[in-house]
Formats: structure tokens, sequence, C-alpha cells
């Protein structure tokens, strides 16, 4: 009779203690464009070789890529959606961090402080713990014709009145000087190469939200416990 009395004290306590689930991989959302989803490159997208590289470093993450070929925050790409399609497709209250990169596609259209707004806010809604990242669109030129400096000024103001963390790969040099030969014949797209380029340098921008969020995990499980252990304590005593 005593040890069926312990085993109900234990799964009274049990369900009493909200159990959160030991690390298992960090949930990591990328919205982007056709620099994102491998157009035009054999083998694997940067966020695949991403992902392969956290494994090696001993890094928990699951990324879910929800880029399309031609999308942006304003212009809609190849399949009608916009960066906020894209955010309400995927992001959800298990997304631990979610990145945004681009977009040169809404090079020249209206509205963008608006859509880029609307887009993060709505990101802050559907997983509002997540630690969110707006890298920039790239430029194999340097953009030395200012074409797109509405949206990198667009971005930066945008992620400044979020709080959130901005990357600028025009000022970083991405994909110019000696390493536009990343780039394919039209020079925008990464190549094979390229990716693992671009997957290097976002794997750079990841892994500190990553690890933030893997030690985040490890201290909820560690509270868990020690509130299980006092709760079964309480119990026996």
């Amino acid at each position: 009779m005593a040890v069926v009395l312990v085993l109900l004290s234990s799964t009274a306590a049990d369900a009493r203690v909200p159990i959160t689930d030991p690390v298992t991989s960090v949930h990591v959302d990328v919205i982007g464009d056709s620099l994102s989803t491998g157009f035009r490159t054999p083998g694997d997208t940067w966020p695949e070789q991403a992902q392969s590289i956290f494994a090696a470093k001993g890094l928990k993450a699951t990324i879910t890529n929800a880029s399309e070929n031609g999308a942006g925050y304003v212009v809609p790409g190849e399949g009608g959606d916009v960066y906020l399609d894209l955010v309400n497709r995927i992001v959800n209250s298990q997304s631990q961090v979610v990145l945004l990169f681009g977009s040169d596609n809404d090079s020249g259209a209206s509205g963008l402080d608006a859509a880029v707004a609307t887009a993060l806010a709505r990101v802050k809604v559907l997983a509002p713990a997540a630690t969110v990242i707006v890298v920039g669109p790239t430029s194999e030129s340097g953009d030395v014709q200012g074409e797109l400096a509405p949206i990198i000024q667009t971005l930066k103001v945008q992620a400044d009145d979020d709080g959130v963390q901005y990357v600028d790969p025009v000022a970083l040099g991405w994909f110019q000087g000696e390493s536009s030969g990343f780039l394919t014949d039209d020079l925008e797209h990464p190549n094979t190469a390229g990716e693992t380029y671009l997957a290097q340098r976002m794997a750079t921008i990841l892994a500190p939200a990553i690890k933030d969020s893997m030690h985040q995990d490890q201290l909820k499980r560690s509270a868990h416990d020690r509130s299980l252990g006092q709760t079964l304590g309480a119990e026996t005593a």
C-alpha cells in the first residue's frame, strides 16, 4: 500500500508541475528570397549547410526555410507571397530564433516602412519569446548606385525601433571584391561555393542566439526538476 501511495503522490505532483521538455533542438525559422532557396544553385542551400555547421559545433538546431523566389517585404514572390505571408506560414509559439533575410526585390517599391514594421510586429505576436534577426540585402558591387540604400535604411530603423539585431551585408562586403567569385554569372545569386560562404556567415550570426536558446531551455528544465523534487519531498514528508 505504501508503494501505491508513493506512486499516486508522484503522479499528482507531476500533474501540478508543468513539464518542460529537455532541449532537443532549437527551432530556427528563415524568411527570405531566392538567395535562400537555392535558386540556380546545385547542391545544398545555405540553411541546410548552416544546420550541418551547427551540428558539427555541438549546437542543436532545426532550421525551417520558408523563403520564396522573388519575394520581399512589399513585392510578392513567384508564389504570390510577401514576407508577412511567409511569417504567418511558419512562425509559431515554438519558434526560438527568426531570421529575415533581404530583399533587393523591394527596390523602388513604396510602402516598405509599413511592410517591414508589420512583418516584425507579427513575428512578435506569433513568437513573443523568439530572438529576431534582420539581415539586409546583399550587393556584388557594394551598391555604388545607392539602389539598396532606402531598403537598408528602412530595415535598420525598423530593427532599431523593435530592439532586434540588424546585419548589413553591403557594409560587411559580402559577395564584393574577391568574394564576388562566389556568385553565379548573374552576379546576384550564390553559386555552389557561394552557398557555403553564405552558410558560414549566417551560422556566425545565428550561433549566439542558438546557444542562448539552448541555455534558456536547460535553465527551464533545471527549474522544473527542482520544483518537482521539492513537491515530491513535501508529498512524502
